[in-house]
């Protein structure tokens, strides 16, 4: 089909998804055709930086009604002019809109989940031990019992993989449902990082045998390191996929993220980069650019609440000198190598809290209270915008302060933010987020997309026409006299029921848009055309399509099987003859 002719088509698509007298109407502005743009275009002279403040009084108590005035913002030390001003409101009803048969999105407000705040439970299998899994559910779903009716909630898994129990919703029972029937699978992973030692006493005085018990704890140390990251790495990912689901929705954004607890202190190296960069620190400065890029702060609620040890005297606790001194275990009577891990822990929550403007909670067994204060935090903020004038973009993290009139008030924001060039992604980061794009179980939706499907006559041939409609104003192109330039790169895969990828097909598309032509296709849509041939075990086709420019990312999932049906191979092998 033609560009232009497509264009049109999905342009009257969208006008009868946005006329229909049973639902209601667009507000003037734009064309009901026309994607909204959700972030301003990136420019290179004109990137717009935004921060969340939470501002709280001497008890602790949310302060609201503060003007952009009462604001002081530096960048690296440096003053900086607040652009951009909003404080939060209760999220707006929206009524879900029917798409038309066999039309896909991943735009929240064509679903009716747009949410004011973005809330996201992430309940963590991976990195909790079993024994604690249980009381934690426990709570989480008396949380999630006693939501606030303008609370728009999604609720996560993290096993092996993440999973959506429920996506964006105000519907309590729905998510307490959708969490009662997650029960993790696996815990190998959580176990091999945390092997048993090795250990008879009865021939400790065995030179051969302690050697031999030497290698031993040494080969499970190295598998248990491995084990760990491999954690990491997961944890990493899913942290990446949530962030990329959320980042067409503007405003805060907070993921409050149950956990056994990870040992992420290397987050101190990526803010005050002074030491050798590690895979951990990778997997970790991955997963704080991506809350950066969407304005995300994570709040870790410690899954092991209150632990306290056997021979621990109970009048006296912890002994916080104790737990700080990293070379007297043997001179703290009641402190264990366990209780140093457990602190380290908790360090790092908190050091990875405080780099996003979260906050941590540990050290109470009150799971339920400490999701509730996280929430009040998205209830009650201020989003502040800037555009910075350093001019340097090299990918470095750049500090940020904030002040705000009053006495006695406490502010909580993200600590900095990546300077990262438009063009300056590693190919590494690029192939990440691509494959989290294309295999994650959530869509990305930093390009907002509409993908309609159509079977081609005969059925037999199992060919779908699709038409993939963009605004173009979500590129980053280059402006030159009469023209627009860029490029885009669209990927379609195919995946069976277990997941496993059958085929991938890629195709880099250049644009060239005449000045007239684009303006047309922001009233309009950009459409780009493909023709697949499903796979006779296809389940799932995700189509991924990247910016070039700016390297933003949208993809759309779309059932295979409501178009074609399934051939499972066993059953294509067993209708073969012998």
């Amino acid at each position: 089909m033609p560009l232009r002719r497509a264009s049109v088509f999905l342009s009257i698509l969208l006008f009868l998804i946005a006329a229909d007298p049973a639902r209601p109407q667009a507000p003037s502005g734009p064309l009901p055709g026309a994607i909204p743009q959700q972030q301003p275009a990136l420019r290179s002279t004109t990137r717009l930086v935004q921060v969340s403040v939470v501002v709280l009084d001497k008890h602790g108590n949310p302060v609201t009604g503060l003007k952009p005035s009462d604001f002081t913002l530096f960048d690296d030390g440096s003053r900086q002019d607040i652009a951009f001003f909003s404080s939060a409101s209760p999220a707006p009803t929206l009524e879900a809109h029917l798409l038309p048969p066999n039309v896909f999105t991943n735009r929240f407000d064509l679903k009716g989940q747009e949410p004011g705040t973005v809330s996201i439970v992430l309940f963590d299998a991976l990195n909790t031990p079993s024994e604690d899994q249980s009381r934690v559910r426990r709570q989480v779903l008396d949380f999630l019992h006693n939501l606030k009716p303008q609370d728009r909630v999604a609720a996560y898994a993290l096993s092996t993989q993440l999973f959506v129990l429920h996506d964006f919703t105000q519907d309590s029972s729905a998510l307490v449902n959708a969490v009662n029937h997650f029960t993790p699978k696996d815990l190998a992973a959580f176990d091999a990082s945390h092997p048993a030692v090795f250990d008879v006493p009865a021939l400790a005085d065995d030179p051969m045998w302690m050697r031999f018990q030497e290698r031993v704890n040494q080969a499970s140390a190295e598998i248990a390191d491995q084990a760990t990251l491999d954690r990491a790495e997961a944890t990493s990912a899913a942290i990446q996929a949530i962030a990329n689901h959320v980042a067409s929705i503007p405003g805060r954004k907070n993921l409050i993220w149950v956990t056994g607890g990870f040992p992420l202190e290397i987050i101190s190296e990526i803010i005050a980069p002074d030491r050798t960069t590690t895979l951990m620190t990778l997997q970790a400065r991955l997963a704080l650019q991506a809350l950066d890029r969407v304005d995300m702060a994570i709040y870790p609620v410690d899954a092991s609440g209150v632990v306290t040890a056997s021979n621990m005297d109970p009048q006296n606790g912890y002994n916080r000198a104790a737990l700080n001194c990293a070379d007297c275990i043997n001179e703290a009577p009641g402190v264990s190598p366990g209780m140093f891990a457990r602190q380290n822990l908790r360090d790092s929550e908190r050091m990875l809290a405080d780099a996003t403007g979260g906050q941590a909670f540990y050290g109470n067994n009150d799971i339920r209270d400490a999701m509730n204060r996280a929430f009040d935090d998205g209830r009650f903020s201020y989003e502040l915008g800037f555009y910075p004038t350093h001019g340097q973009w090299n990918g470095k993290f750049r500090k940020l302060k904030i002040m705000v009139d009053g006495e006695g008030l406490k502010l909580r924001y993200r600590k900095g933010y990546f300077a990262a060039n438009d063009d300056a992604t590693g190919e590494p980061q690029i192939l990440a987020s691509l494959r989290e794009a294309a295999l994650g179980p959530i869509e990305a939706t930093n390009l907002g997309m509409i993908v309609s499907a159509k079977p081609v006559q005969p059925l037999s041939t199992r060919e779908l026409e699709l038409h993939i409609g963009i605004d173009p104003k979500q590129l980053l192109l280059q402006v030159s006299p009469g023209y627009r330039k860029g490029a885009v790169d669209l990927f379609c895969l195919q995946r069976d029921a277990s997941g496993k990828t059958l085929t991938v097909d890629k195709q880099h598309i250049d644009l060239n848009l005449g000045e007239k032509q684009y303006q047309y296709m922001t009233k309009a849509a950009l459409v780009l055309a493909r023709h697949l041939l499903v796979q006779p075990q296809a389940s799932e086709i995700r189509v991924v399509l990247r910016d070039a420019g700016s390297g933003s990312l949208g993809s759309v999932s779309i059932p295979a099987t409501s178009f074609f049906p399934l051939e499972a191979a066993s059953s294509a092998r067993s209708s073969k003859p012998n």
